[in-house]
C-alpha cells in the first residue's frame, strides 16, 4: 500500500451535523444578542414614524400653500378623527388630516394623509383646523406642531410656525 503526502490526508470524517451542546450555545449567544439589539430596534422605528409623520405634515402643509396659490381660493387643513373610538381632544392630530376647500364642506378632499393614531400628535395652540387663504399664507402664525413617540420622551420633534410662515423642524417639544 502507498503512503500518500500529509497534504492528501483528511481525518476520518464523523457523523455530519453539531452536537446539542454546541447548538445550545449558539442559541443562547443569539438570544442574549437580540435582548441586546431589540430595544435598539424599537426606539429606531418609533424614531423613524416621528420623522415620517413631521416630514409628511410640513410636505402637506406646503403643498396646501400651493393648492391655494394655483386655485385661488381659502382652503382649510382640517384634522381627521377616524382613528379612534374615543373622541379626540382639541388640537389632536393623530389620526391624520386633509386638505378641503373652506367654501364648501361637502366636497371631496384635495389631499388626505392618515395615520393610524399610534403617535401623539398635537398642535398649539389647540384647534383642529388651520385655514390657508389664497395667497399661500397660514392665517393664524405662531404655531407648534409636537409629535412624540407613545411613551418616549426621547423621539419628540417638533415643527415650528412663525408669523411669517416659516417652517423649521427642531428636536424636543419647544421652538425656543
Amino acid at each position: 500500500m502507498k503512503r500518500l503526502p500529509f497534504f492528501f490526508y483528511s481525518p476520518p470524517r464523523s457523523p455530519g451535523g453539531y452536537t446539542l451542546a454546541e447548538l445550545c450555545v449558539v442559541l443562547a449567544i443569539t438570544a442574549l444578542c437580540l435582548s441586546w439589539a431589540v430595544p435598539s430596534l424599537s426606539q429606531w422605528f418609533w424614531r423613524l414614524r416621528v420623522d415620517s409623520a413631521v416630514h409628511t405634515w410640513a410636505g402637506d402643509l406646503q403643498a396646501s400653500r400651493l393648492q391655494a396659490m394655483r386655485r385661488g381660493e381659502y382652503l382649510q387643513l382640517q384634522r381627521l378623527t377616524h382613528c379612534l373610538a374615543q373622541p379626540l381632544p382639541q388640537g389632536d392630530w393623530r389620526c391624520g388630516w386633509q386638505l378641503v376647500p373652506k367654501s364648501q364642506a361637502t366636497v371631496t378632499p384635495v389631499l388626505v394623509s392618515a395615520l393610524s393614531g399610534e403617535l401623539r400628535v398635537q398642535l398649539y395652540p389647540a384647534q383642529n383646523s388651520l385655514d390657508i387663504n389664497p395667497m399661500g399664507e397660514a392665517v393664524v402664525g405662531g404655531l407648534r406642531m409636537v409629535v412624540q413617540a407613545r411613551g418616549s420622551q426621547t423621539s419628540v420633534r417638533s415643527i415650528c410656525i412663525n408669523i411669517t410662515g416659516r417652517l423649521r423642524v427642531v428636536n424636543g417639544a419647544s421652538c425656543s
